[in-house]
């Protein structure tokens, strides 16, 4: 049982462990990883000077990279995770948003990127918000980051990085359905281990 709002339990688990997170973010994600690999695809695939959006910007990690390819983006609905972006991609705009209902303008971005955070939406609401992204993106524009590999309705853990925090995601078979139905086409869609965890790693094309 999930005792409050979802998106409650994410944004103050964020706010509390912001800095915690970064380091380990840091530490954890080198040149060496899987993700170094695909995140100097997703880099390559941006156009010189595209607008990329960062859902679930975190610390600025990776808007900082994205901000030198392109105009940058960043959401995110931690107060205290923006504090530490705004330092690490001085470069990026920002807002302060929940994803599952920030807009934007129709075809005003290049590329949508999204590591490791829709898995913190409740499910149900992944189709739309999906639908959504695929209404932002130009035509040919292009989808990157990761989603949940296994069945997970909803999970709650007392203490990540010392904090509540909150899961929910579909198998890969039914991501990959979900994409497809948004109106993308997958481009890469595979399940792929990374230090401790096996996400869906995803680059999709509007």
């Amino acid at each position: 049982m999930i005792p409050e709002e979802p998106r409650r339990i994410v944004e103050s688990g964020y706010d509390a462990i912001a800095e915690r997170y970064a380091d380990a973010i840091r530490r954890g994600r080198g040149p060496q990883t899987f993700f170094r690999r695909f995140l100097g695809r997703v880099l390559e695939l941006i156009p010189d000077g595209g607008r990329v959006l960062d859902l679930g910007c975190g610390a600025g990690l990776i808007a900082a990279e994205l901000a030198t390819r392109g105009r940058v983006v960043a959401v995110d609905i931690s107060a205290g995770q923006l504090e530490l972006a705004r330092t690490n991609a001085p470069a990026a705009t920002f807002v302060r948003a929940d994803m599952t209902d920030v807009a934007f303008a129709l075809r005003s971005f290049d590329a949508v990127v999204a590591f490791w955070t829709l898995i913190h939406v409740r499910r149900e609401l992944h189709a739309a918000i999906l639908g959504r992204i695929h209404g932002w993106l130009r035509p040919g524009g292009f989808f990157a980051g990761t989603f949940g590999s296994g069945d997970n309705p909803a999970q709650l853990e007392e203490r990540f990085y010392g904090a509540p925090m909150y899961w929910s995601h579909f198998d890969a078979d039914t991501n990959r359905r979900l994409f497809r139905d948004a109106g993308f086409e997958l481009v890469q869609a595979d399940e792929i281990e990374d230090e401790d965890e096996t996400p869906l790693w995803v680059i999709a094309r509007a």
